[in-house]
Formats: C-alpha cells, sequence, structure tokens
C-alpha cells in the first residue's frame, strides 16, 4: 500500500499542468537579470503553458463531460491537447511579436511540435503524457544550464515507473512517451540552434 501511495504521489507531481510552473520559473530566474522581465515571462509561460490548457479541463469536468481531472481515458484526452496545443501556438506568436527571449521561443515552438505528435497518436493509443514532460524538462535544462543538470535524467525512470504501477500506462506507452519527446526535443532545439557551441541566448 505505501509502495502505491508513493507512485500515485509521484504520479501528482510531475504532472505536466503542475512541474511546468516551477520549471518555467527556475528557467526564467536563471536566464533573466532583471525582476520585472522575470515576473513578465513567467506570468507568460504559465498562462499558455499551463493555466490555459488546465482552465479548459476544469471547465469539462465542471460540465462532467470528464470524471477526472488527470483525464486517464484516452478518448476524454483529445479536446484538452488539442487546446494545448493552440495555447503553445498562441504563446509562441506571442513571443515573437513581443520579441520575448530566445529560449522561450525555442521552448513553445518545440512545446508545440511534441504536443502536435501526440496528440495524433493518442486518437488512436494512450502515450504517457508524464514521461513525455519530464522528459522534456530534463531536456530543456540540458540544452540551457549544461551537463550538470543529467542528474535530473533520473526522474524519468520513476515517473514511467509510477505511472505502470498504478495501471495508467503499460511500459511500452511510457517509454514511447520519453523516447518520442528526446527524438523532437532535439529537432525543435536544434531548429532553433539551441546546439550550437557559443550560441548566445
Amino acid at each position: 500500500m505505501k509502495i502505491n501511495k508513493f507512485a500515485k504521489t509521484i504520479s501528482y507531481i510531475f504532472d505536466g499542468s503542475y512541474i511546468s510552473i516551477p520549471a518555467y520559473l527556475f528557467i526564467n530566474i536563471f536566464m533573466l537579470e532583471k525582476v520585472g522581465e522575470i515576473a513578465l515571462w513567467t506570468f507568460f509561460c504559465i498562462l499558455f503553458g499551463s493555466i490555459i490548457p488546465f482552465m479548459f479541463i476544469v471547465f469539462l469536468y465542471k460540465k462532467k463531460i470528464i470524471n477526472d481531472l488527470h483525464v486517464p481515458r484516452r478518448e476524454d484526452r483529445l479536446r484538452p491537447l488539442i487546446v494545448s496545443n493552440m495555447s503553445y501556438l498562441l504563446g509562441f506568436f506571442v513571443f515573437y511579436i513581443l520579441k520575448a527571449p530566445f529560449y522561450l521561443r525555442a521552448i513553445f515552438f518545440t512545446s508545440f511540435i511534441t504536443t502536435f505528435i501526440l496528440t495524433i497518436i493518442t486518437y488512436f493509443w494512450k502515450i504517457s503524457f508524464h514521461t513525455s514532460w519530464i522528459t522534456f524538462t530534463v531536456i530543456t535544462y540540458y540544452v540551457l544550464f549544461g551537463k550538470w543538470t543529467l542528474f535530473l535524467m533520473a526522474f524519468v525512470p520513476l515517473v514511467a515507473w509510477a505511472r505502470v504501477k498504478i495501471k495508467r500506462h503499460t511500459i511500452a506507452q511510457v517509454i514511447a512517451g520519453s523516447f518520442l519527446t528526446l527524438i523532437t526535443s532535439l529537432f525543435g532545439y536544434s531548429f532553433f540552434g539551441l546546439f550550437d557551441a557559443g550560441l548566445t541566448l
């Protein structure tokens, strides 16, 4: 019972809706110098990356269209995912128009590409978004902060184990979520040149 409770706790903590909030804040604190800039860009990150997608899930929950805020049923995930895609894309254009820091445009572009592909797969198969998000976070931190962040990779198998343990996903589904995100993240960040040596962000 204690192991199951621990697995559920890990699953809740590493839900993309929650983990992205401190992740955005941490990134901007270390990438920006002025408090005003940190507050402004973090607000937009959380708005388009967390609040809008999550509030739509809450809306569906209150309307009794879904019966769980974690949306465990594959069929129920499609509408929230469409809204998430639109929110990431809108966020990218807002960042582009407002000339936000380069790395934020790269993050939201890559988030959109990743979520778009995961949405297509979700139409046929229940791929893991939990392992997708933790993998995306680890790669993002590596790209921005370097090799010292690689210890975060330990969270990937931990989250995968938790999702399988509580029977929300199969082993294949958690591996696929992580592997696909590895590919899309490498593509997205390479497209923006974030793997180029000497790039000034």
